[in-house]
């Protein structure tokens, strides 16, 4: 029985399956139909279709069916479904767009490993754009080959329907195709690799209640050996309307009738709180571990208040966590479990003691605007030019703290502490190591 559940228990239940390691995603088009993205629906590109085939043909051709599956399948028997329909008639920017905040967050959670098996039936390129603008590198594939050869660390986004930017040609749209090659044996290896995959798994399913419902069968065929241990969907349709427009999924989730779920709210909002709460979740750790060597060296345990993490937007958090495992300067966030280092956790405890604030992803405290870097075993000056030009003179923070990093002589190549500021630097940030950050903030 599908249950229906509050937005806050779904994001619980689903931060406690990805904390776990437990977690998969299923990203439908209502996904990538949210704001920003807003991709066009099914109706809409078939009504386009039909327009621009009428404007061709007029009434020499008879007009095209109104359902993009009929279209398709018309195509498809003619021979001429990717030579014609898919490069003529279907407009060729209809799935292209701006990233969402769910799909950021699915990128983000890949990247970690939060996230260890995705798997979407949209052709479109989100995911592995907003991977990109996080500075990685989302590991897709559309078959056994691209699959297969992906490194093992890396979590993998299967693409059940293909992909527009791999192969454009074989993005499945007519029911004819699944019987032919390649999307029959694409099929056949989805089926048992998620078979594995999802083994007493818990599922979380987004996007489903749109019109692009043509290829369920897809899906049967795929899901049919699944067997997770918890499915939890969300979308902002009524639950009724599910088990019509994804019989395969409403299916499957019947399988465990004790632990299906709907969460009635927008697939990206709840991806996004899902990834709020994980950086938060990776922010607490770090000050935590920070705790005994605090009240070691102050005599007192650090005040309640001071382990929480602080209210900030996504993009905030995520540059935290950047700085926080120690990122180089063009790579992206990958750690899943944070670093617990007594005296990283413990120089955020003493900035926030003496009344330091959030800013962004720095620390404001009085005059001064502080970003914490993690520098394990590390010179100065070197991890200096490594970050130089992170961020930009004009909202760069005024001191830079590396902890975990030594001074040692600056060569001369290297633009002193107090000598103008030139191009070359690309930021008027004073770098200090904790020890000397200490003795001037006075913590």
């Amino acid at each position: 029985m599908l249950t229906k559940i509050s937005f806050e228990d779904g994001v619980d239940l689903i931060i406690d399956s990805l904390l776990a390691q437990r977690l998969t995603v299923l990203a439908g088009a209502g996904l990538s139909m949210s704001p920003p993205s807003s991709l066009p629906s099914a109706a809409a590109i078939a009504a386009s279709a039909k327009r621009r085939y009428g404007a061709l043909y007029g009434a020499t051709r008879a007009p095209l069916p109104d359902g993009i599956d009929d279209q398709a399948e018309f195509f498809f028997h003619r021979g001429d479904l990717a030579t014609f329909y898919l490069r003529t008639l279907v407009d060729t920017n209809a799935f292209a767009g701006p990233p969402n905040a769910g799909h950021s967050a699915v990128a983000d959670l890949l990247l970690v490993n939060g996230i260890q098996t995705a798997i979407t039936t949209n052709v479109d390129f989100m995911i592995e754009t907003a991977g990109q603008l996080l500075k990685g590198q989302i590991g897709s594939g559309i078959d056994q080959t691209s699959i297969g050869g992906l490194p093992p660390a890396v979590a993998p986004l299967l693409k059940l329907h293909g992909c527009r930017q791999i192969d454009i040609s074989t993005t499945v749209w007519a029911r004819g195709q699944l019987g032919v090659s390649p999307t029959a044996e694409r099929i056949a290896f989805a089926t048992t690799w998620l078979s594995g995959r999802l083994l007493d798994r818990d599922l979380l399913i987004v996007g489903y209640w749109t019109d692009w419902d043509y290829l369920n069968e897809v899906l049967a065929s795929t899901l049919n050996a699944v067997h997770p241990s918890r499915v939890i969907v969300v979308d902002p349709a009524d639950g009724s309307t599910f088990e019509g427009k994804a019989p395969a999924l409403y299916a499957l989730g019947q399988s465990v009738p004790h632990a299906f779920k709907h969460v009635r709210a927008s697939g990206a909002d709840f991806l996004a709180e899902v990834r709020l709460k994980f950086s938060k979740s990776f922010l607490r750790t770090v000050l935590h571990s920070g705790a005994a060597a605090y009240q070691e060296t102050t005599g007192a345990a650090p005040d309640a208040a001071l382990t929480e993490p602080p209210s900030l937007d996504n993009d905030s958090l995520w540059s935290m966590r950047r700085d926080l495992e120690g990122c180089p300067s063009a790579a992206p966030a990958t750690l899943f479990t944070a670093p617990q280092e007594p005296l990283l956790g413990m120089f955020l405890l003493q900035l926030r003691a003496k009344g330091a604030l959030p800013d962004g992803p720095f620390w404001t405290l009085g005059h001064e605007r502080v970003r914490v870097l993690r520098s394990p075993n590390s010179i100065l000056h070197l991890v200096e030019a490594e970050h130089a030009r992170d961020i930009p003179s004009a909202v760069a923070p005024t001191l830079v703290v590396a902890v975990g990093a030594d001074t040692q002589s600056l060569p001369s190549s290297i633009v002193r502490t107090g000598t103008k500021p030139t191009i070359a630097r690309g930021s008027t940030s004073r770098w200090l190591t904790r020890t000397d950050a200490v003795a001037e903030l006075g913590l």
